[in-house]
């Protein structure tokens, strides 16, 4: 009788994997750029103080058009002294691609509440529209 033979194993350290191509969906959902609108100020969820590029920081000093996101590393809220992370940014977020948001009409520089609001507000409309017409007769 013949010994059995044997069969080759590969240590899976070995063994190379295809990475998956991405899908056209999935490629451009990684290419998305959300654009920001806003001023450059930000507001402290400590206190509430407001900074405004436009005013700067005079004590500081910070020239008045400094955005929030270039103020010094050092700068802190000058009403409770908190850092820069306890700032939020008061600037909106568009949904969609920031090259696209010139077209349309208007509704591509809405922001997602925006958009929801138009939409069932719309809806909401064309319901009582529909009930008002029972109630003439």
């Amino acid at each position: 009788e013949a010994p059995p033979q044997s069969v080759g194993y590969v240590p899976l350290s070995d063994i190379k994997m295809d990475e998956p191509e991405l899908s056209e969906a999935d490629r451009l959902r990684a290419a998305e750029k959300f654009m920001v609108v806003g001023d450059g100020s930000a507001e402290c969820q400590g206190c509430g103080f407001t900074y405004d590029p436009r005013a700067g920081d005079p004590d500081y000093p910070v020239a008045p058009g400094t955005a929030f996101a270039e103020l010094p590393e050092d700068w802190r809220c000058p009403i409770c002294g908190a850092g820069q992370e306890k700032f939020k940014d008061k600037g909106k977020v568009v949904a969609g691609f920031a090259e696209n948001q010139g077209y349309g009409f208007g509704t591509n520089t809405m922001t997602g509440e925006q958009k929801s609001l138009l939409i069932y507000g719309t809806i909401a409309f064309f319901i009582s529209l529909f009930l008002g017409g029972y109630l003439l007769n």
